[in-house]
């Protein structure tokens, strides 16, 4: 069986995406593995059979919009198949089959979804019935990078009121990228104005230490 892989690693040049897509439509390959970035906006009349792999892998990340990350991945890529005169077949790999967001995506019963994903966010207090801002602390030495991190943090969550709720600082989901230790904090509360305010006056109290760099992220698409 020939096939073309499509990832990070194989596109890494200019032009060389919309080259192995070329190669697949024409029929050079019969088979087209990839990552995330084949599951949506690709038009291939001929293809009748879609397969998803370890779907259960995005579900367990730790970020409250994994369902919601999970049900779009797996809805985007069902729709690759069938496109044409010939019907289509999906095969989701799980060892979950019984998880709700796989039993709905698998159904594509986006209504349902969205029901029931929206009651949890209320009953949570997350987006959209509440704002959001995630804290991303770097740098090359962990301890100090940890400390500023914590110390930042605490007198940041003074200069704010008891409505909004603070995640303490934990190593990023990628704890350390490129030889930098990462570390984050999220706040939760009612309105983005009073942690900017915060977050202005505070920078100009403390000052970032020239090897921690600290990212802002208002409504982030990630927690993890």
């Amino acid at each position: 069986v020939r096939t073309i892989r499509l990832d990070a690693d194989t596109t890494r040049h200019k032009g060389s995406h919309e080259k192995l897509l070329r190669q697949f439509a024409t029929g050079k390959a019969d088979v087209l593995i990839g990552t995330q970035m084949i599951a949506k906006g690709l038009h291939f009349s001929e293809v009748t059979l879609v397969g998803v792999i370890n779907s259960d892998g995005s579900l367990n990340i730790p970020d409250f919009r994994a369902s919601e990350s999970t049900f779009q991945l797996i809805t985007q890529v069902a729709g690759r198949s069938g496109r044409g005169s010939i019907s289509g077949e999906v095969i989701i790999q799980t060892c979950l089959p019984e998880n709700r967001t796989l039993e709905l995506s698998s159904a594509q019963d986006y209504n349902t979804f969205y029901e029931e994903e929206i009651a949890i966010r209320k009953l949570f207090h997350y987006p959209p019935f509440t704002r959001m801002v995630k804290l991303t602390f770097t740098g090359k030495d962990e301890a100090r990078t940890k400390n500023f991190a914590e110390t930042f943090y605490l007198e940041l969550t003074k200069k704010l009121s008891k409505n909004f709720a603070f995640h303490p600082v934990l190593p990023a989901g990628h704890a350390k990228v490129k030889d930098q230790y990462r570390f984050q904090a999220i706040i939760r509360g009612p309105s983005i104005t009073p942690i900017t305010q915060a977050l202005i006056q505070l920078q100009e109290e403390i000052k970032l230490p020239s090897n921690v760099k600290l990212l802002i992220d208002v409504n982030p698409i990630s927690t993890f």
